[in-house]
């Protein structure tokens, strides 16, 4: 007689439980065993992102098929920086006279001309800002510091407002008043006048003055002076060593150039003189003045003055000037006096050539060229350059790739276009194309030709 089998028995412990895995997992505390599970669920989780973002995080060039560019032309392609509208009334063009100095309680600020959002600049000390286009009315603004709050508190009496032909207004107060930050209502131009406002986040404080007469400039006379002639002006010895106009520099107003005269001033007197004073003008042949801006010098050869000059010490220096893009030249005179009461003056002519436009020059370079998914996509890896002195912008319209098959088809663009690289930045950037049906075929990136070869 056959046997019949029998239960299957599984080994087990001293207590009698059995050893298999269910029998493990059950001696676990179910809290243990539900963090167990959780951690595992979110390493899952954390991988299958990883993996979706690893084309974004690690981007992995195509290992497809390499090809050959074996050919560059060496076109350049600037693109110069759109132009500037001209301001003209009529057929005439009109140069107004604008604020260049404001004389309030005592202090004197450099205006600088603003729009209407009141852009207050990194250096605010000692500048006041005009609303441009403000002329019957001026409407200047302070930045709310606690010096500028001061001086309103108690402002009283005159204001004067020196202007770019070299006249000087004066203002005499009439009224204060408190108006919501942004009000439209202190901006009138209704009345002669000159409104000074403290420029509050939440509250603005108004003060209002009348036209009270206008003081005409005094007439330059006497020789014009060139570069590298020294001229006797008082105790001090000056010469113009050299001047030059400068674009682009960061922190000019839109529509501005950077103008620097390069000068030597020596003491011939027996006493330190003090340098704070000094008149340093440059006027245009429209008879616009110009004040001259320290932080600016700062980027000159020599750069400001110091504020002594010591008996026999001779030192080299900058003035610096924001000058209208169509400023008249073709020379400028350049005034120098030892202080503002005295009546010597030493006139120099320093020529005026406007600076070039500033463009951008591209610089491109294929790196590297691909046949990928399978050999139906053209890979295409660039390096490009901007070598020039203003943004470049590169758009679908400056790539084109063409062959006797006819043109290509981008397909991807990695960034995406368009592209913005900054003056002396580059970019690495990637082309995707439909495969040409050809073994060779050219690919041109702004005005830059590349033949590419090898495709079976």
């Amino acid at each position: 007689m056959l046997e019949q089998p029998g239960p299957e028995i599984q080994p087990t412990e001293p207590s009698g439980r059995p050893t298999g895995r269910r029998g493990l997992l059950s001696q676990l505390p179910p809290l243990a065993l539900w963090l167990g599970t959780a951690g595992l669920g979110i390493l899952l989780m954390a991988l299958l992102i990883l993996l979706a973002l690893r084309p974004v995080l690690f981007p992995r060039r195509p290992a497809g098929i390499r090809l050959e560019v074996p050919r560059v032309s060496p076109a350049l392609s600037p693109l110069p920086a759109p132009a500037l509208p001209v301001v003209e009334i009529g057929n005439a063009q009109v140069t107004l006279p604008i604020p260049v100095r404001l004389e309030a309680g005592g202090k004197s600020f450099t205006v600088q001309p603003v729009s209407r959002n009141w852009e207050v600049p990194a250096q605010a000390a000692d500048v006041a800002l005009w609303l441009n286009g403000t002329v019957v009315n001026y409407v200047l603004g302070l930045p709310d510091t606690s010096e500028n709050r001061s001086l309103i508190s108690t402002l009283q009496g005159d204001l004067g407002l020196e202007l770019s032909d070299g006249a000087r207004r004066i203002f005499r107060i009439a009224r204060q008043g408190r108006y919501p930050a942004g009000d439209e209502r202190p901006l009138a131009q209704s009345r002669p006048g000159l409104t000074l406002i403290l420029l509050g986040k939440q509250e603005w404080h108004v003060v209002e003055a009348d036209f009270a007469g206008q003081i005409e400039p005094t007439p330059e006379t006497g020789p014009l002076i060139g570069p590298q002639q020294p001229v006797q002006v008082g105790d001090l010895r000056v010469t113009v060593l050299e001047s030059h106009a400068a674009r682009g520099l960061e922190g000019l107003p839109t529509g501005a150039v950077a103008y620097f005269v390069e000068f030597a001033v020596e003491n011939t007197g027996s006493t330190p003189f003090q340098t704070a004073g000094l008149v340093m003008e440059l006027v245009d042949s429209a008879g616009n003045r110009f004040t001259p801006s320290p932080s600016l010098a700062q980027r000159g050869k020599h750069g400001p003055l110091p504020g002594e000059i010591l008996p026999g010490e001779r030192v080299n220096s900058t003035a610096a000037y924001v000058l209208p893009e169509a400023i008249g030249g073709p020379s400028l005179t350049w005034v120098f006096g030892p202080h503002a009461s005295s009546s010597l003056r030493a006139r120099f002519s320093l020529p005026y050539t406007p600076p070039p436009a500033a463009v951008a020059r591209a610089s491109v370079e294929v790196i590297q060229a691909f046949l990928g998914e399978r050999g139906e996509r053209l890979h295409i890896v660039a390096r490009i350059r901007n070598q020039g002195d203003a943004p470049l912008t590169i758009s679908e319209a400056d790539i084109r790739l063409s062959s006797s098959a006819g043109p290509g088809e981008l397909e991807t663009a990695a960034p995406a276009l368009p592209w913005t690289i900054e003056p002396g930045q580059e970019r690495e950037v990637e082309l995707q194309f439909a495969r040409p049906r050809a073994s060779v075929c050219v690919v041109t990136i702004l005005g830059f030709t590349f033949e590419i070869s090898g495709m079976p």
